[in-house]
């Protein structure tokens, strides 16, 4: 193998081109090269030709290691080049190795950290609490390679206890976590894949969803207390966001002069965040909730409990809606926290306003074409529609009160 030999580097060299953050690269001779990078990471690279190609093998950072580690090293690579090896061959096969080592705790860690953190809020909390506590506990530290179908049934058999609901998470989160390892080849195929809910817990009617018509709507709003309970969940049927987008919000996304609540991305379903123009009656709740709150948290509806300021759990709110619909009776439908939000889509029809603005009012995409090429946000047209619905929801209380 043919070597060009050059002027030897320095250590003060090395330290200059560290210091200055310029791009570099530096040959010290028979292809060992120092480089810093754009970002300013300073490493070693050993360049070399085999079968009449180019080869590049990382030796690793500066000033971790040294020139005259550098140059040991390279010297003991280039032997086994000699040798007809290709080491930076060997190399990445070593570290495919090793990733195909991986226990599914290293597996749900990175499929955390590279794609769950990048879903929407509602999955974040729900998958990410259902691998903390069941996936990494029951599977964690077994070889990802080595999970069968039996051993996630045995998982989801202990976790059936919870109901339905809870199978149903697990083992979405499961199964995404292993297609994450068969994206990095480290599996072949998802053990997950086949294992059907039904065959290990009985899985309830699919439920339709229910959203209150006018007269139903009054009633709702006649037992509404004026407290932190009513307040809840006439802003929830103001506004017509998602449970979670609700009970989450803090301080710092109002506006108060003008009225807007800005909420961000991070917490929306579409990872896409949106404004709501609160109604003028919407913006006397929020004085009202701030002024009765008797602490003080970054969150409209704090947690009651506990020394860590946080928001309500989405389990308190529901409890609060069931002991609503006690009050109404048993022939009054029974709703859950997202059908208020499809009463609130389903009245801005009855009241006539347009569907490109009801559904951009919630934060929905519109269909198909219409997404792509329709770019308005209609925010006079939201503003206007949600001061309508706001004033339609006061008169039907005042018919259901009979005053």
């Amino acid at each position: 193998m043919s070597r060009r030999h050059t002027k030897p580097l320095t250590d003060p060299q090395l330290k200059g081109w560290v210091r200055s953050g310029k791009q570099t690269a530096k040959s010290d001779g028979d292809g060992l090269t120092f480089t810093v990078s754009e970002t300013g990471y300073a490493s070693w690279i050993l360049r070399y030709g085999f079968n009449g190609a180019r080869r590049e093998l990382s030796l690793g950072r500066y000033p971790e290691l040294s020139l005259l580690d550098a140059r040991r090293r390279a010297r003991e690579e280039r032997a086994r080049i000699d040798q007809g090896k290709d080491v930076a061959a060997e190399k990445r096969r070593a570290k495919h190795a090793s990733l195909v080592a991986s226990t599914v705790a290293q597996v749900a860690n990175d499929y955390d950290k590279t794609t769950l953190a990048h879903m929407a809020a509602t999955t974040r909390k729900i998958h990410g609490g259902y691998i903390a506590k069941w996936l990494v506990p029951e599977l964690g530290s077994m070889v990802a390679k080595d999970v069968r179908s039996a051993d996630i049934v045995a998982m989801l058999k202990k976790v059936s206890k919870r109901g339905a609901g809870a199978v149903k998470a697990l083992l979405a989160a499961t199964r995404n976590v292993f297609e994450h390892a068969v994206g990095q080849a480290i599996l072949e195929d998802n053990p997950a894949i086949g294992i059907r809910r039904k065959s290990i817990v009985k899985v309830p009617d699919a439920r339709e969803g229910i959203a209150l018509d006018d007269a139903q709507l009054g009633k709702f709003l006649r037992v509404l207390g004026d407290d932190i309970v009513g307040w809840t969940f006439r802003l929830h049927l103001m506004t017509g966001v998602r449970p979670t987008e609700l009970l989450d919000a803090s301080w710092k996304e109002f506006d108060v002069g003008t009225a807007v609540w800005s909420i961000p991305k991070e917490r929306t379903k579409t990872r896409r965040g949106y404004e709501v123009a609160i109604a003028v009656q919407g913006a006397i709740l929020l004085q009202k909730i701030r002024k009765a709150s008797k602490k003080k948290s970054a969150f409209l509806f704090p947690a009651a409990y506990g020394k860590v300021d946080r928001p309500i759990p989405y389990q308190t709110y529901r409890g609060r809606l069931r002991r609503l619909l006690e009050l109404l009776g048993p022939d009054f439908p029974q709703i859950k926290a997202h059908d208020l939000r499809r009463t609130m889509r389903s009245g801005l029809t009855r009241l006539g306003i347009r569907y490109e603005v009801s559904e951009r009012a919630i934060n929905h995409k519109l269909p198909a074409m219409a997404e792509i090429y329709d770019r308005n946000e209609f925010r006079v047209e939201r503003r206007q529609a949600l001061a309508v619905w706001a004033n339609h929801m006061d008169q039907l209380e005042k018919e259901a009160t009979g005053s």
